[in-house]
């Protein structure tokens, strides 16, 4: 009898196993999907609003705090490579769907620049205000970045992003009040545009929808576009997520 016991219990412990797996195997599989085009859709939609109303922090703010309730129960609406560079960095995402993601990001972005070029070849030229003469509506596109001035600009984008990631690691730990995260979200991105300037972005993936790899002029602006809206979001929002993760096992552990 006892040996009948150890071996149903066995089998019974086995079974939940196998039916355990299984189900993270079905969530491993079908999540994501809905999952990758919640950023898609949702990067989409922030790059659409920054090239509509030329980036101004006051209409991304609002824009992004909707945009992280509209897609945020489907994948958390990171809509930045960069935070979700930050999210992986701290473990709070596997690396494949962090992978994922940034495809997916850059993906939306780039659908938005090419629905927004398609809809402005619908619109009746513009009259030059200087000389009168009529000429064809053009996409907001991002800042070069002045020469000389590459590494005041690097600086501001990584202190910039610091102060978002910051932010949207708080917001992270905010389970019970959607609109109080996505407006941490919003307002933190809205604070980190301010202290960055007018040339950072402080997203690689709207900063490909802003055409800030394309028509450079000089042989270093294509290095020194990289190094701004890519390589320095990606080194502040870590800094961001690591500052915010350590303050907080601070306070935790009093």
């Amino acid at each position: 009898m006892a040996t009948k016991k150890a071996s149903t219990k066995k089998t019974t412990t086995v079974t939940k196993r196998v039916n355990a797996s299984s189900s993270s195997s079905d969530m491993i599989m079908n999540a994501p999907i809905g999952a990758l085009f919640g950023e898609l859709i949702g990067t989409f939609l922030l790059a659409a609003i920054v090239i509509s109303t030329q980036g101004q922090p006051i209409f991304i703010l609002f824009a992004l705090t909707a945009i992280v309730l509209t897609v945020g129960n489907l994948s958390g609406a990171h809509v930045n490579p960069a935070i979700t560079f930050g999210a992986w960095a701290t473990k709070k995402i596997p690396t494949a769907r962090a992978v994922g993601y940034i495809i997916f990001q850059v993906l939306g972005a780039m659908l938005a620049f090419a629905a927004l070029n398609a809809l402005l070849g619908g619109q009746n030229p513009v009259a030059n205000q200087l000389t009168g003469q009529a000429q064809k509506p053009e996409l907001f596109a991002a800042t070069q970045v002045t020469s000389g001035k590459e590494w005041y600009a690097f600086w501001a984008s990584v202190l910039g992003m610091s102060v978002f990631g910051f932010a949207v690691a708080s917001a992270l730990r905010e389970t019970k009040e959607r609109f109080a995260a996505a407006y941490t979200v919003g307002g933190g991105l809205f604070l980190g545009l301010i202290i960055a300037g007018s040339t950072a972005i402080l997203n690689p993936a709207v900063a490909v929808g802003l055409q800030a790899f394309t028509n450079l002029k000089g042989s270093d602006a294509l290095w020194y576009a990289v190094l701004v809206q890519v390589i320095a979001p990606l080194i502040g929002s870590a800094i961001g997520f690591f500052v915010y993760d350590y303050l907080r096992r601070d306070v935790d552990s009093k």
